[in-house]
C-alpha cells in the first residue's frame, strides 16, 4: 500500500448516519480495547501520573470514551486529572457518559480554541488520518501549541496485514453498517512509521519526534516538550 487514499469516511458526515453513530463508536472502543488503542496513548502518559491536576486534552475524543478510561487508569493510581475532550461534532459529544473531572468542548482540530501549553498533554487516537497531509500538519502544530509536556497522536499503520484484518472485521465481526464501511478506508488513509515522523517534523522541526509500533496495526507518534519533557 505505497500510498495513501483519502476516500472519504461516513464519521466525515455523521449527520447522515447518526441512527447508526452509538453502536458504531461502541464498535470502535470495543476493537480499541482488543488491539491496544488506548493503551497506546496511557503508556506515554505515566510519567504525568505524580503531577497532581494534570490536564490532559483529547483531540477528536468523540464520545469521550478513550479519554474516560484514561481517566480511570489515573484515579486507580492515585491520580485526579482535569479531563477536556474536543470534537468537530456536538452529536458525538452529547453521547459522552458521565466522567468525573471531563469537560466537553466543541471545536476544530486545526485551529484548537486554547491558549499556548494550557495542557500537560495533548493526545488524539484515530483521529489524524481523516486529514490530508496539509491538515495533518496543521492539527500537529497545535496540540504541539498547546501542550506543555507531550504530545502523543496514535493511529492505524497502513499495511497489507492491517488492511486485511480491518476487512476481516469488517467482514465477520462489525455489525454495524458505518464501522463495516469506514474500517478498511481507515487503513488506506492511514501512515506508515516514515510519514508520520515526517509529518511531526513539518509541523515543528525544533522539537524532537519520534514513532514507535504499538502491536502489529498501530504506530504512536510522540514528541516530549524540550526543557520540560518528563
Amino acid at each position: 500500500m505505497p500510498h495513501r487514499l483519502l476516500e472519504g469516511e461516513h464519521m466525515d458526515n455523521p449527520g447522515e448516519w447518526k441512527a447508526h453513530i452509538p453502536e458504531n463508536l461502541e464498535e470502535l472502543a470495543r476493537t480499541n480495547r482488543w488491539f491496544g488503542g488506548t493503551t497506546s496513548v496511557r503508556t506515554p502518559l505515566r510519567p504525568l501520573l505524580p503531577l497532581k491536576g494534570a490536564r490532559i486534552l483529547d483531540v477528536g475524543t468523540a464520545d469521550g470514551a478513550t479519554l474516560a478510561a484514561l481517566g480511570r487508569w489515573a484515579a486507580n493510581r492515585g491520580a485526579e486529572w482535569e479531563l477536556h475532550g474536543l470534537d468537530l461534532f456536538p452529536g458525538f459529544l452529547e453521547l459522552a457518559g458521565p466522567t468525573p473531572g471531563f469537560t466537553r468542548c466543541v471545536g476544530d482540530a486545526v485551529a484548537l480554541p486554547f491558549p499556548d501549553r494550557s495542557f500537560d498533554a495533548a493526545v488524539s487516537l484515530q483521529t489524524l488520518h481523516h486529514f490530508d497531509d496539509h491538515g495533518a500538519v496543521s492539527v500537529l502544530r497545535e496540540l504541539t501549541r498547546v501542550s506543555r509536556n507531550l504530545v502523543v497522536v496514535s493511529d492505524l499503520r497502513r499495511s497489507l496485514p492491517t488492511y486485511a484484518a480491518a476487512r476481516g472485521l469488517a467482514t465477520f465481526f462489525w455489525r454495524n453498517a458505518m464501522t463495516r464501511h469506514d474500517g478498511p478506508r481507515s487503513v488506506r488513509a492511514s501512515f506508515t512509521p516514515d510519514e508520520l515522523v515526517n509529518l511531526g517534523r513539518r509541523a515543528d522541526p525544533d522539537e524532537a519526534w519520534r514513532v514507535r509500533a504499538h502491536g502489529p496495526f498501530r504506530i504512536v507518534l510522540e514528541c516530549a516538550r524540550g526543557e520540560e519533557s518528563l
